[in-house]
């Protein structure tokens, strides 16, 4: 099934606020190995659902994964 663009966005805002929150505590040394994993899991699916994104308004995917 294909996503709506609603449904990207609201993943994105989502994964972004998973990734701030995970950012803060790697910057407050808080953080464990799982916490790392996870953040560059984050990213991953954040770049890729920016390039879903991209896709539907027909812009450039500049967003690498």
């Amino acid at each position: 099934m294909k996503k709506s663009i609603a449904t990207l966005i609201d993943e994105l805002s989502v994964t972004n606020c998973k990734i701030f929150y995970l950012i803060d505590k790697v910057q407050k040394n808080e953080h464990t190995k799982k916490d790392a994993k996870r953040l560059q899991d984050l990213n991953l699916f954040r770049s890729k659902l920016m390039n879903a994104i991209n896709k539907y308004f027909e812009e450039e995917q500049q967003v690498k994964v």
